[in-house]
């Protein structure tokens, strides 16, 4: 009786275990009322308006809105192919 009675109880949990985890996916869930967005949390519209030139910066820089500083985005791509001696 000794040898028999951990396996029988090993399984007797693993049934009720498994029982009960079934049972509670089974519960029907409410979904959840989605929050409405309020007025003011909605994204700004983006302005088409083009930017002020920075003419004594030189061409390319704009200033920036609400502020007296200009900046200038720029980039470029560069390939270089040469031989090793």
């Amino acid at each position: 009786m000794r040898f028999i009675f951990p396996p029988i109880v090993s399984v007797a949990l693993s049934v009720i275990l498994i029982s009960a985890a079934q049972a509670q996916q089974a519960e029907p869930r409410k979904p959840r009322p989605r929050p409405q967005a309020h007025p003011q949390d909605r994204p700004l519209k983006p302005s088409r308006a083009q930017p002020a030139a920075c003419p004594e910066f030189g061409p390319g820089f704009v200033r920036m809105p609400g502020s007296s500083s200009c900046i200038r985005f720029g980039g470029g791509v560069g390939i270089d192919v040469g031989a090793v001696p």
